[in-house]
């Protein structure tokens, strides 16, 4: 079996660009920290040195923000040196009209790869030991399960997967929408490496059997109701396995509670 070369990512989701828009005050504040939040996400993959970025779904608000605010956030993946992956959530979804089509973004941020299938894509990155594989959601999709479809392991490179959804835990409460199981994730393994998981703005490991499974949270929450957001995984793949930690990039006091 050929060797495969160390990999470095950092994993975010939920970024929810556009939320709030058309409201001042403190609302507006809120806009400018959520830019902020990413543009250090962005500042934390490049000093990093990480090969790739992965978006976890939900990148904007709505279907329904400016095109000056899709022209900012593809701005900042565009500085990112890396390659980036994103995949759609449950408020950005890839229906027929939706602003992924109607915005170009690829071109403004060439290095970007935006998954756009319903029923799930392989993406092959040159020049990276990588694979990865994500389902683009589509809101005509009541029954819309992040995980359906998952291949097997093609080759020796690093899998990663990428879904947004709901994790719950067997016991747990199986009527959610975007449905994804502990017992999915821990048939994950072993054909994939690791599970970059979005829709929960909290960060939290939901690891299962042999299978890394990890929500990074949002780069910064929606409101100050949510005490575990503001951070970004970074996620290293070598000999020794697969090694995450979390990295603060909520641009507030980080003495500050949240």
């Amino acid at each position: 079996m050929s060797e495969r070369r160390p990999l470095r990512i950092v994993h975010t989701s939920d970024v929810h660009f556009g939320a709030y828009s058309g409201n001042e005050g403190h609302w507006a504040v809120r806009r400018s920290l959520i830019e902020t939040a990413f543009s250090r996400v962005i500042d934390l993959a490049t000093n990093v040195n990480a090969d790739a970025l992965l978006i976890a779904g939900d990148f904007f608000d709505n279907d329904r923000v400016e095109a000056d605010v899709v022209e900012f956030a593809a701005g900042q993946i565009r500085r990112f040196p890396g390659r980036t992956f994103l995949i759609p959530g449950n408020h950005d979804p890839m229906d027929d009209g939706s602003l992924y089509w109607r915005h170009d973004m690829e071109a403004i941020a060439p290095r970007l790869r935006i998954l756009r299938a319903h029923a799930g894509e392989i993406v092959e990155p040159e020049g990276l030991d990588l694979v990865v594989w994500g389902r683009a959601y589509l809101d005509s999709d009541w029954h819309f399960r992040p995980l359906e479809g998952l291949p097997g392991r093609m080759d020796n490179r690093w899998h990663i997967a990428m879904a947004h959804g709901h994790f719950v835990r067997q016991d747990g409460e199986m009527h959610r929408s975007l449905l994804i199981t502990e017992s999915e994730v821990e048939a994950a393994a072993p054909a994939w490496d690791y599970l970059a998981l979005g829709h929960w703005e909290p960060h939290a490991d939901v690891s299962s059997g042999t299978m890394t499974a990890i929500y990074s949270g949002a780069p910064m929450p929606l409101s100050d109701a949510n005490r575990r957001a503001g951070w970004a995984a970074i996620v290293d793949f070598d000999d020794a396995g697969v090694r995450w930690r979390v990295e603060r990039v909520d641009p507030r006091d980080p003495g500050a509670e949240k």
